[in-house]
């Protein structure tokens, strides 16, 4: 069983494309037709969007291009426990959301091709999705404890965490409301029986399977 204590430590966030110039001159797309970046001046102001329509639960990407993480820095994901990864796409710039768009779905094992662990992982439409709707999802739906937290900024309205510094963070009450992985649900199931919090373990695990 995973210990409470694990954490996802990573770099400073500093925002993707804070010189959005050379970003743009230097630019290719890696989902052409399914998602692009637009570029804009600021800190955390560059985000990708989608380039058609989606359907809830839809497929927009998988991981494929994702490689392992020696490292853990802005740009990774949390896979497992302990395990990172770094997507090398246009990915990277979906931004969190506390009313999010999509879904990190990284539960799924990965196959031998340690080269490619992220083929099997993908990105899945919450809703449905218009045309240039930015994708974003719950970091804490892939982060355990975050050790550079941020002021969020979404547009999440009364869903806002204000706050987000990862999953460990959180009440229960308010994991249930979103889809979480499965390493994140084992980390929140070991801490809240530590906590002698046993009841609310076993809601948490009832509302997942139902997500």
């Amino acid at each position: 069983m995973p210990t409470a204590d694990v954490l996802s430590t990573s770099s400073p966030y500093l925002g993707h494309g804070n010189d959005p110039t050379a970003f743009k001159k230097a630019y290719n797309p890696t989902h052409p037709g399914l998602l692009e970046v637009r570029f804009e001046d600021g800190d955390f102001q560059s985000r990708a969007v989608a380039m058609k329509n989606y359907k809830k639960g839809e497929t927009i990407a998988d991981m494929s291009a994702a490689t392992p993480s020696g490292s853990v820095r802005y740009s990774t994901v949390q896979v497992t426990e302990k395990d990172h990864i770094e997507l090398n796409s246009d990915l990277v710039f979906c931004n969190h959301s506390c009313d999010p768009s999509v879904r990190f779905d990284v539960s799924a094992p990965a196959p031998p091709n340690v080269s490619k662990p992220g083929s099997s992982w993908r990105i899945v439409a919450e809703r449905d999705i218009r045309e240039g709707e930015a994708l974003t999802f719950f970091y804490p739906s892939t982060e355990w404890d975050m050790s550079q937290p941020f002021n969020c900024t979404c547009d999440g309205g009364s869903k806002c965490l204000g706050y987000v510094q990862g999953a460990k963070h959180l009440d229960s009450s308010i994991l249930q409301k979103y889809f979480l992985n499965a390493h994140i649900l084992r980390l929140k199931v070991a801490q809240l029986r530590t906590q002698k919090k046993d009841t609310e373990a076993e809601e948490l695990e009832r509302s997942a399977i139902l997500s």
